[in-house]
Order: structure tokens, then sequence, then C-alpha cells
């Protein structure tokens, strides 16, 4: 009876409800707006007013808030759709499609670590996702990530599969949410040419520029030309590779494997109390990964299995390239690295499993559930003594605001 209850699907089925009452209960709060909400969020709303502005990147915002045009459209105006649906701009209807697409995510890797690994490595590499910090805020935020990360695996696992048209379609939307996705082309690019397959290239050479083109439509239908969406796209390159500013918590990409300084969200003081929301990974999962991607790469060495070298490569290249940008940098650049992260330490501790090794895995991966539930709190905003807060700040390189 007990095996029946424990089999993978229960398992599986079991993770899925603990990532969606983790992503969904409080979503509401805080009801202000979360760090870069502040754009992201703003402008979602603005485009459900029909704002013409909204989409200028010349356009004076009101004060405290600014129009985000830096970034591609699809997760604002996925936001947008769900504000209109549920007729409400409250925090909740602005964060829920993010927070749906973090659940789907966590199924998204059990599908990849079934391609990749197998059916018990998919399953540990799930729950170790549905545990890590990073990712976790910023499907709780009305920020642009979360949309990124999950059209990225999407197409990554419509790569695996062969479905080359769907691949990229899904690369289209992640382009659409963020250029950054242009690393998982080269990704793409060198397997294809691998495999002597380079005639699959076409459909993303053609599809995912449509596909971009198709997210700006509500932006020609307010009357912009096309002469303005190329100057729209001159000004957020501009942007990016020009942006000089300093921030206290700015982060060097070497820094992010370790957790080192989480991004501070949102506060709320009270009495007795304080609440905090950081942008934040799990100690236990970004250590312990850091550790299996290292002896992954080790095994790719020994056997050459393309499997891994796509863990590999998917993680490399959505990191390394940060080590040579001009722009400010944050933790939450290293979001799309860490589902390979979560596949690496999947693969490594079925290793440890399949070597019948089942008491050591169940301490890492009960180490690894405690430092998530140590930093709940912390993750979500859910108010602890003041002297808890201040021991946080003590233990952790995170500036003190106090």
């Amino acid at each position: 009876m007990i095996k029946k209850f424990i089999s993978p699907k229960n398992i599986l089925i079991a993770i899925l409800v603990f990532t969606a009452l983790t992503r969904l209960v409080r979503l509401d709060y805080p009801a202000a707006y979360v760090f870069d909400e502040v754009y992201h969020s703003f402008t979602a709303k603005e485009y459900l007013k029909g704002s013409k502005e909204a989409w200028d990147p010349f356009a004076t915002p009101p004060k405290g808030v600014a129009f985000e045009w830096t970034h591609p459209s699809i997760a604002k105006e996925a936001m947008t759709i769900s504000m209109f649906l549920f007729h409400s701009t409250d925090a909740w209807a602005y964060r829920l499609p993010g927070a749906l697409l973090g659940i789907f995510c966590v199924y998204l890797i059990y599908l990849i670590g079934l391609r990749l690994l197998n059916p018990t490595g998919a399953l540990i590499s799930a729950f170790i996702f549905s545990i890590e910090g990073l990712n976790f805020v910023q499907s709780r935020s009305g920020m642009n990530d979360v949309y990124f990360v999950t059209f990225v695996l999407i197409s990554l696992l419509f790569f695996l599969k062969q479905r080359f048209i769907y691949s990229s379609v899904f690369f289209g939307l992640a382009l659409s949410s963020k250029w950054a996705a242009v690393y998982l082309f080269g990704l793409y690019l060198f397997f294809l040419f691998k495999n002597r397959s380079l005639s699959k290239l076409f459909y993303f050479l053609i599809i995912p520029p449509l596909i971009y083109l198709m997210s700006y439509i509500p932006y020609f239908l307010l009357g912009y030309s096309i002469e303005q969406f190329i100057e729209l796209q001159r000004q957020m390159w501009w942007y990016h590779t020009n942006l000089k500013a300093t921030h206290g918590y700015a982060s060097a990409w070497w820094s992010w494997p370790f957790s080192l300084y989480p991004v501070w969200y949102f506060v709320d003081y009270q009495k007795e109390k304080i609440a905090n929301i950081f942008a934040s990974g799990n100690p236990m999962v970004f250590w312990f990964g850091f550790v299996g991607l290292i002896l992954t790469i080790w095994d790719y060495l020994k056997n050459r299995s393309e499997k891994l070298l796509v863990i590999i490569l998917g993680y490399l290249v959505f990191w390394l390239p940060w080590s040579i940008s001009p722009r400010i940098m944050f933790l939450y650049h290293y979001s799309p690295s860490v589902p390979f992260l979560s596949l690496a330490l999947g693969y490594q501790l079925n290793k440890i499993y399949q070597a019948g090794q089942k008491n050591l895995l169940i301490f890492l991966l009960v180490l690894m559930f405690l430092g998530f539930v140590l930093m709940f709190p912390f993750l979500t905003g859910i108010p602890l003594p003041k002297d808890w807060v201040k021991y946080f700040f003590y233990t952790n390189l995170t500036k003190n605001p106090f």
C-alpha cells in the first residue's frame, strides 16, 4: 500500500501541489510594487488603459514609476491580459500568469529530465527546482524573467523531441520576453551543426522574428510606424550596451552560483516585526548544484554523453556571456541557468540513488528542503521578529539596511 502511494506519478503530483501552494498562497502580498514591478507591472497597467506613451522610450512617466520599454513586450502583455480577464489591477492579477508559469516550469524540468536523465533523475530535478529560491521569487513577481525561463524550457523540450517548428515558435516567445534568448540560439546552432541538421536552422531564422514582430501588434495598432519600431529597438540596444549605473544590490556574474548577494525587493517595517522579500537562491541548492555541475562536466569528459552536454552548455550559455556584459548586473540574471543546475544536481543525486546510498540521498534532499524552509520568510515577506531578521544579515553578505 505504501509503495503504491509513493509511486513516481504520485510523487510528481505531490511536487506539483507543493509548488502550486507555495507559488499561489499570499500572491496578493504585498499590494505595493515589488522591485522592478514599478516598471513591468506599471507598464502592463498602462497597456490595459490603452496608453500610447507606455511604448515610447522618450515619454515622461509619473513620479515613482517608469515605462518599461527596454525589454520586449510579451510578459507585460500577458499581465495585461490577466488583469483584463479578471477585471482587476490588484497585485495578484498581474502576478498570476507568472505564478502559473512558475508551477509549469517545475513540470517542464521533469519532462526535460525524462529526455536527458531517467524517471528518478527527472523527479529529483523537479523537486530541486521546486525548492530553488531565485526562480521562486521571480514567479511571484510581476517581472519578465519567469516568462523568459518558461519559454526557453518549452523550446528546449521541443528541440530535444526534434519538433523544430514548435521549438522555434517558443524560441520566438522567449526572444519576445528577453533578448538574452539569443544565447539559446547558440546552443541550437551548436547541436544542429554537430548532428548535421543545419537544414532545420531555417525554422529558427524565419519563425522567431515573425513571433517577435507579432508581439508588437498592439504597438502598431496604437499608430506607431515601422520606422518608430526600428528606433525603439535601437534604444533598447543602446540601453543594454551603454547603461552606466550603480546599485547597492548589484553583483558580479562570478558570485551568482554562490548566491552571495541577494537582491532586496521589498520591506514592511512593523512595530515588533519586519517583513522582507529577497530574490535569493536556496544556498543548499546553489552550492550543491555547482558541485553537481562540476561533477557532471567531469562525467561528460569521461563518456562524451550528448545528453550531459545539453545540461552543461544550457547552464553555461546563459551564465558565461554575462562575464563580458558592460551593464549593471543582478542575481536574477542567473535565473535561466538554474534549471540546468537543477538537472545537473538531479543527475548526480540519481547516481547516489543507483549506488544504493538512499540514506545519503534523503539526507541531502532534506538538507536542501530545510534551506528552502529557512529562506521562505525572506522569499515571501512573512513578518519575523526584528532580532531574527538582523541575524539573517549578520550571516549573509547582503547589505544590512538597518
